[in-house]
């Protein structure tokens, strides 16, 4: 353990030093105030004559192929004489080790500098949140304004805002996901005090009715992943607001975390990074069900599944009442899929490309089976994908379930394949229709600050006082660093 929390600490270290060298260099090379934001440069992006395209190629840096690769060839197979690199970093099939993903992150940010990164990047590999290096992509909000073609209509604009900071548009998500709650039914009165929360419940109001209910049932805890590392990713706008430069790791957080550690369930999978614990959440069976049911007063479940999105009979699971997680402002707290920002040193005809080929693999007719079998939990910012997800992967289950789903090993419905899919459909706009806000909208250089700390504490090697000190002062330094 002790050798696991160096290595963590040291990498956190290199990374951080690597990452304040290359901004520093960076915020002296880029001004705001460049042809990249003049209105007529613009015009120029969007709808140019397409024969423009020919000859041309843009290159995509991303994590895996698993999405981009065939948007790619059916985009250069309708675009004869567009070119699309594609560069992958991460080893879909497990064959080679692991890279280093700070090196991988230093080679990209050196390639921004000297004008020579890809023109799409996903967002892993970079940090459009932290200001010194925003200033390196491109607004998409631009490319949507001036696009006559874009119809607002067509599309959940609500995922696109969940993204902003300071009103600039840097990341386009091709889909985000959410975690809906539901409440286990078997536990007296719990159902008729979630049911005042059918609109969204906050981390903190899930946490208050857990403490009201744990009192006649001290055998239960409240979701089976929950740790003090949930404070951050579902209530991080209460002690740090990047927009105003507030850092406030008070009192308030010291016994937030330590309550949350109190309430950690000891079989607590030790996997810090939670969005790793994302396709474990969903609940398969009836049997899995019920032991949830007999541990756990709630249950944050990935969507995918459709298993509490067919429950039009109360009896029918042991948990129920979805309920969506949500901020202090109500928004439906997500994160994202594939997200990609845009190198702002890019030509206008790859600008143009781009743009040209995001419109692209969002359309319904473009959409990628294989894809959606995989990633089913996702909304993506297509109103009509999100009908054509739905769609597919409900035929998948009814084909694997039968036509008229009833056996003991998945009790989902009792109706027909379209009673399912209206019904479901409907049920999910409510979400998809809500204001959205990302887990996290600060810089990865806080995140990382923020989750070595909070690790130490669940391993015991800090106080919840050292720890809210710590990261006070960390985050504080940083943010001085960024403002120079």
């Amino acid at each position: 353990m002790k050798l696991r929390i160096k290595a963590r600490s040291m990498r956190i270290i290199a990374i951080i030093l690597i990452i304040i060298l290359v901004f520093a260099i960076v915020g002296c090379s880029f001004a705001l105030g460049s042809v990249h934001y003049d209105s007529d440069y613009i015009e120029q992006i969007v709808n140019p004559d397409r024969s423009l395209f020919y000859g041309e190629s843009i290159t995509i840096a991303m994590l895996s192929p698993h999405v981009v690769t065939e948007h790619a060839i059916n985009y250069m197979s309708a675009n004869p004489g567009v070119t699309i690199n594609l560069v992958s970093y991460d080893d879909h099939m497990h064959i080679q080790p692991e890279p280093d993903w700070g090196e991988v992150r230093m080679e990209i940010g050196t390639q921004l500098m000297a004008g020579t990164a890809p023109t799409l990047i996903e967002s892993f590999f970079v940090d459009a949140f932290d200001p010194r290096q925003a200033v390196l992509f491109y607004d998409f909000r631009y490319l949507m304004d001036a696009d006559p073609s874009f119809n607002e209509e067509d599309w959940f604009m609500n995922v696109f805002h969940a993204f902003e900071v300071n009103d600039r548009f840097l990341h386009f998500p091709l889909s985000v996901q959410y975690q809906p709650v539901v409440a286990n039914r078997s536990i007296s009165g719990l159902l008729e005090a979630f049911t005042a929360y059918a609109d969204g419940i906050t981390l903190l109001q899930l946490m208050q009715l857990y403490y009201d209910f744990s009192k006649s049932h001290p055998q239960y805890y409240l979701e089976e992943h929950f740790s003090s590392a949930w404070i951050m990713r579902y209530y991080s706008n209460r002690f740090l607001d990047m927009e105003a430069e507030r850092v406030s790791f008070d009192d308030d957080f010291v016994n937030i975390i330590t309550y949350a550690d109190s309430i950690t369930c000891p079989r607590f999978y030790d996997d810090w990074r939670a969005g790793n614990l994302l396709m474990r959440r969903s609940i398969f069976s009836s049997i899995q069900e019920q032991i949830k049911s007999e541990r756990y007063l709630f249950h944050l479940d990935s969507p995918h599944r459709f298993w509490y999105w067919l429950d039009f009979d109360d009896n029918m699971h042991e948990f129920s009442d979805i309920t969506p997680l949500t901020n202090n402002q109500g928004e439906l707290l997500v994160e994202s899929v594939d997200n990609f920002v845009l190198n702002a040193n890019a030509t206008p005809i790859q600008k143009a490309i781009a743009w040209d080929f995001l419109m692209f693999a969002m359309q319904p007719e473009n959409s990628l089976r294989r894809v959606f079998g995989r990633f089913a939990s996702i909304q993506p910012p297509s109103r009509g994908q999100l009908e054509q997800i739905i769609s597919i992967n409900m035929s998948i289950y009814f084909y694997y379930n039968s036509r008229n789903i009833r056996n003991e090993a998945y009790p989902l419905f009792l109706g027909t394949y379209d009673e399912a899919m209206e019904g479901v459909l409907e049920r999910m706009m409510v979400f998809a229709e809500m204001p959205m806000r990302s887990t996290r909208t600060y810089p990865r250089i806080i995140d990382d600050i923020i989750e070595e700390n909070l690790y130490l504490f669940y391993a015991g090697l800090l106080s919840a006082e050292q720890t809210a000190q710590n990261i006070q002062n960390q985050v504080t330094l940083v943010l001085m660093e960024m403002s120079r």
